[in-house]
């Protein structure tokens, strides 16, 4: 049973990796936060399997359980979201110290961990992630958010948010035989990413297992979860608060938030994500900073796993600058750029020429 220990100053925790972990859920988290009463947010998509099991192991401990759904879109990854789960709240008269556990994949884990962090100024949180994308990167680190419609209508994400670290996080790999594959193959494209910005050796050892990776074979997809996870781990510990280094995580992420919202693209995070990753790799290559074939190399490890590196029609390429002049990692005014050099280390870079973001929007067909 892999576990992994996040060691922060004000709020450690460990990272349980377990396959079956769910159906012993409610007795782990009762040593942690015993209570009388929990919160268990749930994506509605899963209420039936996954989030049963957990509600049941809940009961089994002790627990009285209040079960809330939420629809697990962006759209629905709103204020309104949070302000009828803290209705549920009130109404069932929680305690601040009640454990509020958040079962699904990265919008539940935003929406319910938000929702945690600002009612009663805090409580317990427990995140039980669903997808690989949220079991290698939402879940872990502490950040929490909601997305706000700009006047025009194009959706912000996370621009509303707190840091609210969980007091643990189980994952059971064995949930992911229920999962879509195209969410599946999402979950891959942050794996790429962590290994892109930390571990050259995780980039082969991914190409390598590509086949059976899709053929969900616990041995190894466990194997990657936790290689992974450890990455988001150890760039959490050395900048808990995104002041510094934490920021490599968005690598891929400015080019993703511009499109991702665009209800024509129809692209999930993920997808966005690699999409992303092409342009940023792009960028580097434009910059001098990433050589043309390691470029074409991670390319081409995206489109192995299935994941677009193009976006599928013509976008308005001022409506994505625009965007992305929306983005947190803007400061002072100027556009800041998480950029691989070369493979398994990324910088930071402030001011990149428009001309350079311009011919990488293009490169991915914008």
């Amino acid at each position: 049973m892999p576990k992994i220990q996040v060691n922060l100053p004000a709020q450690p925790y460990s990272i349980t990796i377990e396959r079956g972990v769910l159906e012993r859920i409610g007795e782990l988290i009762s040593n942690t936060v015993p209570h009388k009463t929990a919160m268990l947010a749930v994506d509605a998509n899963i209420a039936a399997n996954h989030s049963r099991v957990v509600e049941q192991s809940l009961r089994r401990a002790g627990y009285r359980v209040v079960v809330h759904e939420l629809i697990a879109d962006e759209t629905h990854k709103t204020l309104d979201a949070a302000r009828v789960i803290y209705q549920r709240l009130l109404e069932a008269n929680f305690e601040r110290s009640s454990p509020f556990v958040a079962v699904g994949g990265g919008v539940v884990g935003d929406v319910a961990g938000f929702a945690a962090a600002t009612f009663k100024r805090g409580m317990p949180l427990i995140q039980v992630p669903t997808t690989l994308l949220a079991m290698v990167d939402a879940s872990i680190g502490g950040k929490t958010g909601v997305n706000m419609p700009l006047p025009g209508g194009e959706l912000v994400k996370n621009v509303i948010g707190a840091f609210w670290q969980p007091v643990a996080v189980f994952i059971d790999p064995e949930v992911l035989q229920t999962l879509d594959a195209r969410d599946f193959r999402c979950g891959l494209a942050e794996c790429v990413k962590h290994a892109l910005i930390a571990d050259v050796d995780l980039l082969t050892f991914i190409a390598d297992h590509a086949a059976r990776l899709c053929r969900l074979d616990m041995d190894v997809l466990s194997e990657l979860i936790e290689r992974s996870a450890r990455i988001k781990v150890a760039i959490v510990e050395a900048d808990e608060r995104e002041h510094g280094q934490r920021a490599l995580l968005n690598l891929g992420h400015t080019f993703a938030h511009a499109i991702e919202p665009i209800p024509e693209l129809d692209l999930k995070h993920g997808e966005a994500v690699a999409i992303g990753l092409a342009a940023a790799m792009h960028c580097s290559v434009q910059m001098g900073r990433m050589e043309p074939s390691e470029e074409n190399l991670v390319v081409s490890l995206l489109e192995l796993l299935d994941l677009p590196t193009r976006l599928s029609r013509s976008t308005d390429v001022a409506c994505l600058l625009k965007m992305m002049a929306h983005d947190k990692k803007v400061s002072g005014g100027k556009l800041r750029l998480v950029l691989p050099v070369g493979l398994g280390n990324a910088e930071i870079f402030e001011d990149v020429p428009e001309s350079i973001v311009l011919g990488a929007w293009e490169h991915v067909g914008a």
